[in-house]
Order: C-alpha cells, then structure tokens, then sequence
C-alpha cells in the first residue's frame, strides 16, 4: 500500500500501529471510569450492631465496616470516612446529600429505595427473639401475642413486632436502649436482625436468652445516595469479584455469620 507521499507502509507497521491505538482508547476508557470513583468516600453507619458495626478500642469495626472497607480498595477508593448516627437518620441523611454511602445491615425495602439507591443485595435478613435470661415459654413469634415488644427505631423489625396480635411495641434509637429496657423489665422481649440478636447474646451472658428465629424474605444492601451511580457499580463490582475469591467467605467466618445464608 502506497502512503500520499508514494513512500510504502508495510502491513506491519499498520498493525503496529492499530495496536497501539487501541490500547490507548482502552486505556483512557479505563482510566475515566476509575477516575469517576471518588478516592474519598463518605460513609454513614451506626454503633452497637454488632456483628455488624460495632466499636473496638475505640475503632469502628464490624462485617459491615469490614466489607465496605475491603470492596472500596478493589474499587479504587483510598479511604471511607465513616460518621456515627442514630439509625432513624441514616437514610434520610444519605437522601439529603450528607454522606455517599452507608451500610449498617440495611434491608431492602421498596419505601427506602425511595430515599436511595440500594447496591446488590449481600446477606439474607431475618429476625430473632431475645429474651431475659431464664425466661420460658417463648421460642417463636406467636408465644409473643400480648406481649411488650423492643425494636430499633425505622428498622424492619417494627413492622415484624406489630403484626404480632395483641403487642405493645416500644422503639428505641439504638440498640443498646431496646436491651436495657429488656433488662429492667419494660419490655419482655426484643426483636432485631438475626446475626445482631445471636452476636448479643453470645457476648452479654447470662444476661440474655436467644429464643428463637423469624424468618422474614428480605435481604441487606448497601445504601446510596442517588448521585453516586458510579461509586454504586464499582462496588457491586467488588463484592462480586469477593464473593467469587473467598474474601466474603472469610468476612462471614470471622463474624460469625456464616451460619446466615446469601
């Protein structure tokens, strides 16, 4: 083939050069798609959850915190700068721009997908009983009519404790408020996440009695803010990409939840 200025270029080079023009658009395809994840996040999350988000010598941890922080890193962010709220504000903060994302085993519902953006489901979310240690006769949801119930404020669990017949549900705004009154007899039992209910129990004896299971078809997510579709896709990507290696496995494992069914 003859160049306009009659010099030949040989089909080699033309190749050459091809590939070079191609790696070059894959190469900026790429690096504008991990540019536009921030290297800085925002994250809201609450305290007292645990296995979920909980505090350790003062440091935030948890599966939650853990699995944020380890999917961010494979996304290209730097660093989650985690805030402490009250679980009722969480989302409501993320809808109003306060933060990016937040996790703090969130369940998926439709009334909040109209607040945010949820991320690809990860865990499967049901319910447990506890009660005051020694207490007898309550192992499922219906040796609950008539009684006094304990939930966290804005959680799934409200809805799950009002369709017991007869129930009296009390909210609480963190956890540790729903187990005290548990304690000094305001409510006779409380209802909460699974993997929370079972971590509690197991880490306050003889205080508590872990009754029984509900299982409720929901699962938890992370939570976006609308605006933040590519930080929301590089992360499912992540977790995608742990869940195939064994990095969610372990996480599970070491929280204890590997009992929980995805």
């Amino acid at each position: 083939m003859a160049g306009p200025d009659g010099q030949g270029i040989s089909m080699r080079r033309l190749a050459a050069l091809a590939t070079t023009v191609v790696a070059a658009v894959a190469l900026a395809g790429a690096t504008g798609a991990q540019a536009a994840v921030p290297r800085t996040v925002t994250a809201l999350t609450i305290s007292g959850n645990g296995p979920f988000d909980i505090r350790r010598s003062g440091k935030l941890t948890g599966f939650d915190i853990q699995l944020v922080e380890q999917a961010a890193r494979r996304a290209g962010v730097r660093t989650v700068q985690w805030r402490v709220v009250d679980f009722d504000d969480l989302l409501n903060g993320l809808e109003a721009g306060e933060a990016m994302m937040g996790a703090a085993s969130i369940t998926i519902t439709s009334r909040r997908a109209r607040l945010v953006t949820f991320g690809a489901p990860y865990l499967r979310a049901s319910m447990g009983i506890v009660t005051r240690s020694g207490t007898t006769g309550v192992y499922r949801k219906a040796d609950l009519i008539g009684s006094t119930i304990g939930v966290l404020q804005g959680s799934t669990a409200v809805a799950v404790a009002k369709s017991v017949r007869g129930s009296r549900v009390r909210q609480y705004p963190t956890m540790q408020g729903a187990y005290r009154a548990l304690l000094d007899a305001k409510v006779d039992s409380v209802i909460n996440d699974y993997g929370q209910s079972k971590w509690y129990v197991q880490n306050n004896r003889p205080k508590f009695r872990y009754a029984g299971a509900i299982v409720v078809n929901q699962r938890y997510g992370m939570a976006f803010n609308d605006d933040q579709g590519e930080l929301r896709m590089a992360m499912d990507r992540a977790l995608r990409t742990m869940m195939r290696n064994g990095q969610y496995q372990r996480l599970l494992e070491r929280w204890d939840l590997d009992t929980v069914l995805r």
